[in-house]
């Protein structure tokens, strides 16, 4: 018997040693995602922790950073609390938000429970790589998580060991550009990098419409988010569930049954809502590059408003009543460049600007200022290769919906210019020759792809080339494609 546990001991040891040495060599690497936006989360996390006194602890997604400035409370309720921004990214999910923060709440906290009005962020969600990407190096973070997520972050952490080697002997390194930059993150963590205007394709991004209803009440979630509650009133704190920033151009429900939706939630929560829904569901001027994401005019406009709200709570009188409310800043207009005139280019030679050499090949969609595709003319299915119209009937072309190419089986490459703002989910959907997808614009924020299915239906070896230098593998959704990515220079004129 001794010596049959004996043998089992000595094979166990065989086994698990070199997946030991595996983990222990790829845990010495650097992390190739210390100084993307996910690789700002130590600096969240150790602000929480490390917060003395009474805290207003925001919990959620990348709707807080963008949409809370944190000083500002502070000032507008006298310094009383510090408040701490714990939203960053929605892939992250937000059980797992509320699993590393419950150790730090303490009494006299007052905590705000914020996710985004979306599926994914009312679930229980937890994304094993991106947590692996956002704490690489800060494992004791996670060492609070259920059991269950433990394993999967185990499970995960072989691939991401081989993704950490393989960063290594390519050289690579994901150093972000633009607003997904962890330096236009301020100690707060907020975000502090100018946001003008609204960017997005009709002010609303139609890759992420927001149905406001029960069927987003997911009863395990709602469950969870009560025993978070009710663990965080025993250590003596003040729990309210609220609404993030919210485009109310994306909205697909009317007003009314938004009210049944806002009371069904409030029935199943065990503790207060501290913004009503309406108040949450902001103008698309104050929203930038998501449907969740504020401009800096509306990063004011609603930390004023969660201040106001917060103040009532608390009794506080002696601040303002009213909310100051920054001007709305006109949606950003681009300018209508006609194509030069002449024979078609070779699309090899193309460049990312206006041109309409296959204008004739496609069916559009009117949307306001600007033009969408939505299909191909039949006689033109057989097409190998094609530039994206900039520009038909006087406006710009500038999006791609979904199933637009479906009956293009033949077409092996596509060009996209610097006019487009959207692509649909199933957008190359049917187009089975595809090799590559060829994206000119430089700022991958300018350009919304949905944050999956963008590839669906399409050549299982379809690529997408991004502009060298660009910021597409560190974009807040593109970089759900980073493995399909690879950079490409585009030609110049004087390239010899």
């Amino acid at each position: 018997m001794k010596r049959n546990l004996l043998k089992f001991l000595l094979w166990a040891l065989v086994l698990i040693t070199p997946f030991s040495l595996f983990l222990g060599v790829t845990e010495a690497l650097d992390n190739p995602y210390r100084d993307t936006y996910l690789g700002a989360f130590p600096s969240k996390y150790e602000r929480l922790y490390e917060a003395y006194g009474n805290k207003i602890v925001l919990i959620g997604g990348s709707s807080l950073p963008f949409g809370v400035d944190s000083s500002l409370i502070e000032s507008d309720l006298h310094q009383a609390y510090d408040v701490v921004n714990y939203g960053l990214y929605a892939t992250l999910g937000t059980k797992y938000m509320l699993d590393t923060s419950l150790d730090a709440i303490s009494s006299g906290d007052i905590v705000v429970i914020a996710p985004e009005l979306f599926p994914q962020t009312y679930s229980l969600y937890f994304n094993p790589e991106a947590v692996l990407q956002a704490t690489d190096g800060f494992s004791t973070m996670n060492a609070g998580l259920p059991l269950k997520d433990k394993i999967s972050l185990v499970y995960r952490n072989f691939l991401f060991g081989f993704e950490k080697i393989t960063h290594a002997v390519n050289g690579t390194k994901l150093s972000p550009s633009g607003i997904y930059d962890p330096a236009c993150l301020d100690n707060f963590g907020d975000m502090v990098e100018f946001r003008e205007s609204n960017i997005m394709n009709g002010g609303y991004d139609a890759n992420m419409l927001i149905t406001l209803d029960e069927t987003l009440l997911d009863e395990d979630f709602l469950d969870y988010v009560n025993d978070y509650i009710k663990k965080a009133q025993k250590k003596g704190a003040t729990v309210y569930f609220s609404f993030s920033p919210t485009n109310i151009a994306a909205v697909r429900t009317s007003e009314e049954a938004r009210g049944v939706f806002e009371k069904a939630l409030a029935e199943r929560l065990d503790c207060e809502l501290l913004l009503s829904l309406e108040d949450a569901l902001i103008d698309k001027r104050y929203f930038y590059d998501t449907n969740f994401h504020l401009n800096t005019a509306g990063q004011l406009y609603f930390s004023h408003l969660l201040s106001l709200t917060l103040q009532e709570k608390i009794g506080d009188e002696s601040i303002s009543s009213s909310i100051w409310v920054p001007a709305p800043p006109p949606i950003e207009e681009d300018t209508v460049v006609e194509p030069p005139s002449g024979d078609k280019i070779d699309p090899s030679t193309y460049t990312g600007g206006a041109n309409a050499d296959y204008v004739d090949c496609f069916l559009y969609e009117d949307i306001g200022n600007s033009f969408k595709i939505v299909g191909v003319k039949p006689e033109f299915y057989g097409m190998t290769e094609v530039i994206l119209p900039s520009v038909y009937l006087g406006k710009n072309v500038t999006a791609l919906s979904a199933d637009a190419l479906a009956f293009c089986t033949e077409l092996e490459r596509v060009h996209i210019g610097t006019t487009y703002k959207s692509l649909e989910a199933y957008a190359f959907r049917g187009c089975i020759a595809l090799e590559g997808i060829y994206l000119y614009e430089e700022d991958g924020s300018r350009i919304t792809p949905p944050s999956e299915n963008l590839l669906s239906g399409a050549s299982r070896g379809v690529t997408l080339y991004i502009p060298a230098g660009s910021n597409y593998l560190t974009g807040y959704v593109w970089s759900s494609y980073e493995d399909r990515m690879e950079f490409f220079t585009p030609y110049r004129e004087d390239k010899t």
